[in-house]
């Protein structure tokens, strides 16, 4: 939120997440709307913040032309910022790095409610006229905010974590639709075991909205203890089953304001009703201790009995599927049964009223029959004669109609007859049909709340379910929530690479004052450090969502914000490098990370020069050793000078470790047990002989770095032995040196020199 030198107004621009929350803990004075909201995020606007239909307009409630909040040109807004903390001597390019540490510009709503509020700043400037044209809005900087019950992380962080992981079909004919992406090997992947819709869709929310409230988290694990128990596996199944038949009904009700609703949308609406019946007697029987069971007992309340009850009583569901139509029950209107039972009658009795005409017609027209046909009523249908013309279709007595099908169709005094008594039937029984769904249709609607509380508690119902068979299938333990800044963690796993690798070496965490909170870790290339790192972070995270962990104990403090270096999303859209994008992650975590923060950072600065990468990784580790208050801070480096050459200040918040592993000439066994110390070596030569380079590479590779290790010159490898060479040059050097520069003739040595090499060569 940019802050204006004449003075601070709160004003806020808000996107339909989280309104209640942002309203509450902000309280704006004044709220920025697009002209092109939803009329109900207005209407949940006006009623949190009192406004009403008359003050809205008092300058409250403010409306912003959606052309205004378009990403790219909000995007040029936030680039042309003049920030007193951007140098003035900057270039274009060097501001937009600048700035792009400070907003992150994949996040378009994100960027959309900057430029607006930039734009909303610009219009309320007083003395515009008197400034030169030049003059920009006075920001002095830019800061982002957070909900003080979630824990933040970006989309770099879910997907450094791979938390949601995105797996594209490979066939190119289903590029761009709906089944051409799913999801694949994620943490959100391996705990979805919800069997509803809505089930998947609140639990990915619980994903993107990782909760800091320690009320609603062990409310969470509450239910997920009750729900691992052996004794209520029964409870569990019948939970289950019952959730496979709930639908999202809120498409049905909107579709039952517009009176489109189908036969089809009326038995899904009552098979969810029916069974979230079910579920609600399941719940009271159980303890009402547990939070989801105690909401479920008090919504699924008699208005949804009552409610399923008429759906029974009036919908004939076997009458609908063979009409296609909305059909309604008998005994439910006596007029309309009247009505049902006549129409059932008519062929028998039609059939007697073509008998009766055929006995009136001439002994030539040896049949006929009566039908009905929709607004004509009913008509007497003859075959027509061979060789009949035009001329002579009237009949005495019948009143010809039209001709279809080779059979002529004509009123009668007896269809007449039949049209005075019966009248078009079937088109009365459809309206009386739709008369009673249209009133049931509005006694649904008036108890739409009911419905969507059943679609609200049944997924979240469906949600512990899913995290509780996880739980029981890879053996989670329930962490131990906190308010003292500690993530404590005993026989951690990650939970993926458990599932990929077996068997899996558990390792502990202890991040705290008394034990250090910035850990700095070494060891060799495959070792298993960057395993580590996203495990720690991931136990974190699963702790903040309401999940067990996949360790022995843990015990978590709340964590404000997770940030990452691990992996760089690189594309062309961005504009940036690689290493670019990196300082960007890096940039974030110096200036937003807070004592209850906790930063995973894998081998910073190794995609630039490896003298600058160190130093800007040993100030980076400064910074936060000389912070009064420490975030939590796991880094894993390849760079060893940094602790061979004492390069970070000494600090009992600094911790060294390594992962363990045996070397015995050539072999080089990984024990990937985390312990105290570091190393000295990456072993790369090892893994690169592991990975298959040619063994000829290997060694090179192996003396070369053995070479500038030791400060000693790295010879070429030609058709003459190095020895012969270093020789060689060695006699040239000395010949040199003996010579007396005032009295020889140096052109002459020098040119000497250059034959006896050239014939050394040939």
């Amino acid at each position: 939120m940019g802050k204006q030198q004449t003075c601070n107004p709160r004003v806020l621009l808000l996107k339909p997440n989280q309104v209640s929350q942002v309203l509450k803990q902000v309280g704006p004075s004044q709220v920025i709307l697009s002209t092109k909201q939803e009329e109900r995020l207005v209407k949940r606007i006006k009623g949190f913040c009192g406004f009403s239909e008359n003050n809205a307009g008092n300058g409250r409630l403010q409306f912003l032309p959606s052309i205004d909040l378009s990403l790219e040109m909000c995007k040029r807004r936030i680039l042309s910022l003049d920030l007193p903390s951007i140098p003035s001597h900057y270039t274009v390019t060097e501001r937009t790095l600048y700035i792009s540490s400070l907003v992150p510009f994949e996040n378009a709503c994100m960027v959309r409610a900057v430029g607006g509020l930039i734009k909303y700043l610009e219009r309320k400037r007083i003395g515009v006229q008197l400034e030169e044209q030049s003059v920009r809005v006075p920001i002095l900087e830019l800061k982002i905010f957070s909900l003080e019950n979630q824990l933040i992380m970006d989309d770099t962080a879910f997907s450094a974590l791979q938390i949601f992981q995105k797996e594209f079909h490979p066939s190119a004919y289903k590029v761009g639709t709906s089944s051409s992406v799913r999801e694949g090997l994620s943490l959100f992947g391996i705990l979805n075991r919800c069997k509803c819709q809505n089930g998947s869709k609140l639990l990915r929310l619980w994903f993107l909205r990782p909760s800091r409230d320690q009320t609603v988290l062990k409310q969470r694990f509450d239910a997920i203890s009750f729900f691992v128990n052996p004794i209520n596996i029964e409870v569990v199944s019948s939970l289950q089953d019952n959730l496979k038949n709930i639908k999202n009904v809120s498409r049905i009700l909107m579709r039952m304001t517009q009176s489109q609703a189908s036969f089809g949308d009326w038995q899904v609406l009552y098979k969810t009703a029916y069974h979230a019946i079910y579920i609600g007697d399941i719940c009271r029987a159980q303890p009402q201790n547990i939070e989801i069971f105690r909401k479920i007992s008090v919504a699924f309340s008699d208005r949804l009995h009552s409610l399923a009850a008429f759906i029974s009583q009036v919908v004939d569901f076997e009458g609908s599927s063979l009409q296609r139509r909305f059909v309604v029950k008998p005994n439910v209107d006596a007029e309309l049964d009247e009505k049902k039972r006549t129409y059932a009658g008519l062929p028998d009795f039609m059939t007697q009223v073509a008998r009766k005409e055929l006995e009136k017609l001439s002994e030539n027209i040896t049949e006929c029959i009566v039908l009905y046909l929709p607004q004509l009523g009913y008509l007497l249908a003859i075959p027509k004669p061979e060789g009949q013309m035009l001329e002579n279709y009237e009949i005495e007595g019948l009143t010809f109609m039209f001709l279809s099908n080779n059979m002529l169709h004509y009123k009668s005094a007896s269809t007449r007859e039949l049209d005075a008594i019966f009248g078009d039937i079937q088109c009365d029984i459809i309206d009386m049909e739709t008369t009673i769904m249209h009133k049931l249709q509005n006694k649904i609607l008036e108890e739409s709340q009911v419905l969507m509380a059943v679609m609200d508690y049944t997924a979240e119902l469906d949600c512990l379910l899913a995290l509780a068979a996880c739980t029981r299938e890879f053996g989670y333990v329930r962490p131990s929530l906190t308010d003292e800044n500690v993530i404590e963690i005993k026989g951690g796993r990650h939970p993926l690479q458990e599932l990929c690798c077996s068997p899996f070496v558990p390792n502990g965490t202890v991040s705290n004052s008394s034990y250090g909170k910035i850990k700095v870790l070494t060891g060799p290339n495959a070792s298993g450090k960057s395993v580590y790192l996203k495990q720690v972070a991931l136990i974190v995270y699963m702790t903040h969502i309401g999940c067990f962990v996949p360790a022995e104990s843990a015990k978590i403090g709340p964590i404000d914000q997770i940030f990452t270096r691990i992996h760089s999303l690189e594309s062309v859209s961005v504009g940036l490098s690689t290493f670019m994008i990196d300082i960007n992650q890096m940039a974030a975590a110096l200036q937003n990370a807070t004592e209850r923060s906790l930063v995973v950072v894998d081998e910073f600065g190794k995609g630039t020069d490896m003298v600058d990468g160190l130093a800007l990784l040993s100030s980076s580790l400064a910074y936060w050793l000389g912070m009064d208050r420490h975030p939590h801070v796991f880094i894993s480096t390849h760079f060893h000078s940094l602790i061979h050459q004492h390069l970070l200040p000494s600090s009992p918040y600094l911790k060294y470790m390594t992962l363990e592993s045996l070397h015995s000439g050539e072999e080089l066994v990984f024990l990937y047990q985390l312990v105290e110390g570091y190393t000295s070596s990456s072993y790369a030569s090892h893994i690169a002989a592991l990975a298959g380079l040619p063994k000829e590479i290997v060694q090179r590779g192996s003396a070369v770095s053995d070479m500038i290790r030791q400060n000693k010159p790295v010879h070429r490898i030609d058709s003459e032995s190095t020895d012969a060479q270093y020789k060689r040059c060695l006699m040239i050097v000395s010949e040199f040196l003996e010579v007396d520069l005032e009295t020889a003739d140096l052109q002459a040595f020098l040119k000497n020199t250059v034959l006896s090499m050239s014939k050394e060569k040939l």
